[in-house]
Order: C-alpha cells, then structure tokens, then sequence
C-alpha cells in the first residue's frame, strides 16, 4: 500500500510498483519523477527529494516544493490567435484584415483576435529535439481535445497564464493532510476520478459507479501524459468516383495514447528519458511524421519497438524495463471525449523482432491492419484477412482501372510477404529447424503457386498472348512492355476469380476450388499438392483465405524486370 507521511512541515510519499492498481497509475508514478529530473535540468528549485529503486520510489516535498512542482505541471502563456470566424460567448480584441490566396488569386479576409491560453509543457521541451516544436504542439493539441476537452477543466491552466501560483499545490497539501490524520484512525480518503485523470472515468455515469482513488494514488494521475506517446490515426475513407475508386487518408481520427507499465522503475525512468530525446522532428504538414499512424495498433508497436532499439543499440539484446503498454484510441465528438477502442500489449520479444522487421516495409493501411492485428494477437500472418476483404470494395484488392492510386497497392505488400516466406523457407532448407509457423508459412507459399499458375495459365488463354512471345520486350528502363490485351485478360481473370471465393463458404468454396482452379495443369510435387487438398478439407476457410491473397499478389504487374 502506498504511505503518505507527514511531518515536521515535509510530505512523504511511498509508493511501490507493485501496488498500485494500475498502468496509468504506474506510468504517473514514473511522469512524476521524469517531471522532476526535468525540472532538475532547468535549475529550478527548490525541488522535491527522491529515492528510487527497481520497484518503487519514495518522494519527499515541502510545501515550497509541491507547489514548483504544481506551477509547472500547468503552467501556460497567453497567445494570439487570429480565427476566421468569431468564438462562441467571447468578444474579439480586435478585427484585422490580412491577405490570402485562393484558387490562385489574393484576396483579403477577416480575422478576429483573440488571447488564448497555451500549456507550454516546459518539462516535455527538455527532452525533445525540437524543444517547442511539432511533437509539444501535438501534446498540448491532444491535451485541449482530450484530457482537457471540456473547457471547464482549463482553469488549472488559466490561473498560471495570469502569472498566479497554482491553487491545486495547497488543495493537494491539505488533502494529504487530511487523509494522514484519517488514516491513523484507520479510515481510507478518496476522491472522484474524472476522465482528465484517469482514462475512461467518469465522475458522474448513467449506471452510478464512482470512479473514485485514494488521495495519494489519485496524485500520480497527474502525471502518466509525460511519458505516454501520442500517435495520431488518420482515417481511411474511400470514396466512388465515376471512373475508379479514391482512398483519402489524411483526415485526423483523434488521437491514440500508448501508457507504458514500468516493472523495473529506476532503468525505466532513463530509459524513457532516452526514448523521448530520440523522437525525431521530421515533419508531414504540422504533425511529425513518426507520430502518424494507419492502425491504431501501430501506436503501442511504436512505443515497445523505440525501447528495444534503444536497449539493443546499448547491448544487441533487450530486457526491456516495462511489462506492458497501454493504447487508447480517443476522439473528442461535439461535446464528448469518447474512446473509441483499447488494447493491451505484451512485450514479447518475437512479435517486436517481427514487428521491427516489417516496421516501414509495409505500406499499405488495409495489410497493415491485418498484419498488426495478427502479430500482436499471436496468429498465422493471414488470418483476420477475409473479414477485412468482406467490408471493402474488390478493386482495394485486385489491380484494375479502378483500384485507388493514392496509396500504395494492398498486393504489393501481400507479394512482398510471399517472397520474404519463400526465401526465409529456402534458408530452412539448408538445415534449419522446421517450426509451426514455418508449416503454415509452406502451405501459404503453396497456394500460392497454384494460384499463380492458374492465373497465368487462364491469363494466356483468354487474351491469345503467350509470356514467351514478349517477355523480352523491355522498356528503356528494363521493365517489360506488357501488351495489352494480356494485361486486361490478368484483370479479368484475377477479378472473377477473387469475387467467385469472397462469395462462397463450406463445401461451395471447396468444389469452386477444386472445379475451377485444380482445372489447369499444375506441377507441385504430389506430396504438396495431396497436402493443399487435405487441408482444403480439413480447413478450408485457411484456405481461401491464402487464395484470395495470392490472387491480390498476382493481380498486378510489377515495372520491375521479373
């Protein structure tokens, strides 16, 4: 249990890793302390005592030293903001004219002034590399839309902008001193717990169950954002134009928040001290590009990735001082603050090794959804892929004059995929040990040579254009010149094949696969063939799920010399 021990005008606070009931409370605990070695850099004092140990810390304040703490968790500056519209209930301090340009031409508009409160964040700008940059402009602007997204949660940070020293410091003093004097009598002093604090709570709830927190636990809340990272999600939204399909991808989707669970406290606070002067500044419009994301999942990745680069850049190995990270994924909607989804990841160290691997590799949002999903779930590479298929347009997954060109193609990954299984089973082959993963990744690999075969096979007969006759035919560049008649054949044949699978399940499925791609001459070895067909049997959704991929994969053709 953690202590609260006051004394001779001096706090101490006690707290153990163990104990505390949370990662959000684990994570404040090292903010805290982060906070302080911040506020150690800057020359500020006085400053609270610290003793830190692998499994918790003791903190020590006076009154002096609670309320510097107080001051600079809030504090904030007034700054000038000139929007183009009025705000709600506020009076401009002045109108200005400036001029823009629109659809080419300049022309000027009407801006009204306004002071606008601004956390400045000060002991995050410490370790950033670009100090008052882009990565504290996306904390304070996740700051405004979440944990303080409720405008009436702001007057912490509005008294500091008028130069005043923090309330909260003596209300903080005087509730330890309360539950110090309580506790003796053996009686616990709570406090309601608000979603400014603590994630997912609300004081107030239509089934009535208090979020409530000890005093000294609920103080720890205060700090979990210092050493959280901010992700964020852009949505995916595809629209039908006259001529083919548009994928918009740059819409902002609120924000994903990765909250670690330190289990070793004194590396983890210099790991992460590390972890945030490490975040590169390099931008995409206002945002870093490193905090842009396509799966929400990516964020908590993100996050265990950075710490095992760091500690295998130190060591070539990693036992990394956390046990877990937290995501939430939260979007302020009008006037609610909602979470639109959580996951819990477990660092293990195969599924960061894998993650590493194709971290960048992978570029397309609707693969990646698949592939993050399975590796943090522990699953074949594959398998979450149908019901992905099921909620999209076909062209997303077959190349045709349709499929959307502004991101990258789904089946160039899911080739890339299929040519990293072929050559990681090559190597095997030379004497390595055959794993589960490495049968599934043998029977992938096979179906999608049958596929391939049937697709070129069909692909020939339907445009009268024999491979042969031109696969000499190169471009200045070296890639080869498809004519087009084969090039139309590949769409059709890819097209109806993928659309014949998505429709059909159970014993539909097997005899459309057996019936239709098993009817062209194939030359597996008859082990590896009789080994499809058994599976077809056994396990046929597997199957047709390593069908419809290796379909996509073969749907397009590649510029590259093949």
């Amino acid at each position: 249990m953690s202590k609260i021990i006051l004394g001779n005008d001096k706090l101490k606070l006690e707290y153990s890793l163990l104990d505390l009931p949370t990662a959000q409370h684990k994570a404040g605990l090292a903010g805290l302390l982060v906070m302080i070695e911040s506020m150690k850099l800057r020359k500020i004092s006085p400053l609270p005592e610290m003793d830190i140990s692998p499994t918790g810390a003791a903190v020590c304040f006076t009154k002096e030293s609670l309320q510097m703490v107080f001051d600079d968790l809030f504090d904030a500056e007034l700054v000038e903001k000139q929007p183009s519209t009025k705000w709600k209930d506020q009076a401009p301090k002045k109108i200005i004219e400036v001029e823009v340009e629109v659809n080419g031409k300049k022309k000027k508009q009407k801006r009204f002034v306004y002071d606008a409160v601004q956390p400045k964040g000060a002991f995050l700008q410490t370790y950033f590399s670009d100090g008052n940059g882009l990565w504290i402009k996306l904390w304070r602007d996740m700051l405004w839309n979440i944990l303080r997204g409720i405008p009436a949660t702001r007057k912490v940070y509005e008294e500091r902008a008028k130069g005043i020293s923090s309330s909260e410091a003596e209300r903080a003093w005087q509730a330890f001193s309360k539950a110090n004097k309580l506790r003796k009598k053996g009686v616990m002093l709570t406090e309601k717990l608000t979603s400014s604090l603590f994630l997912g709570a609300e004081a107030d709830n239509p089934e009535k169950v208090p979020f409530i927190d000890t005093v000294e636990n609920g103080f720890l809340l205060l700090f979990w954002s210092v050493v959280s990272l901010i992700h964020v999600p852009r949505e995916l939204k595809i629209e039908r134009l006259d001529d083919r399909l548009r994928i918009s991808n740059r819409n902002e989707l609120g924000y994903v928040l990765s909250i670690p669970g330190p289990f070793d406290l004194q590396a983890f606070v210099l790991d992460i001290m590390d972890v945030l002067k490490s975040l590169v500044a390099e931008k995409s419009g206002f945002r870093p590009c490193a905090a842009l994301i396509d799966v929400f999942e990516e964020s908590g990745l993100e996050y265990l990735y950075r710490f095992a680069r760091k500690k295998a850049d130190d060591t070539d190995a990693f036992t990394l001082s956390l046990n877990a990270v937290e995501i939430y994924h939260i979007q302020k909607q009008g006037n609610r603050i909602r979470q639109l989804a959580s996951e819990r990841i477990l660092p293990k160290p195969d599924m960061i090794a894998d993650y590493e691997k194709a971290r960048g590799s992978y570029k397309n949002p609707f693969y990646k959804r698949i592939y993050l999903a399975n590796l943090i779930a522990g699953l074949p590479w594959f398998t979450y892929a149908e019901a992905v298929f099921q909620n999209e347009p076909s062209p997303v997954f077959v190349f045709s004059g349709k499929t959307p060109t502004e991101i990258r193609f789904f089946g160039k990954d899911v080739r890339q995929k299929f040519n990293m299984i072929a050559g990681n089973l090559e190597i095997k082959k030379e004497g390595g040990l055959m794993t589960e993963k490495d049968q599934d990744d043998q029977l992938a690999l096979r179906v999608y040579r049958l596929l391939q075969n049937y697709i070129w096979r069909r692909t020939e007969e339907k445009s009268g254009v024999k491979f042969d006759q031109f696969k000499n035919n190169k471009t200045d560049k070296g890639h080869i010149s498809y004519p087009r008649a084969y090039a139309e054949a590949l769409e059709k044949v890819c097209s109806d094949a993928f659309l014949a699978m998505r429709g059909r399940r159970d014993q539909d499925f097997v005899e459309y696969f057996t019936g239709t791609i098993c009817s062209v001459p194939h030359f597996l070895p008859e082990t590896e063939f009789l080994s499809v067909a058994k599976d077809l049997m056994e396990n046929w959704q597997k199957i047709k799920t390593l069908s419809m991929l290796a379909i996509s994969a073969n749907s397009y053709l590649s510029n590259q010399t093949e």
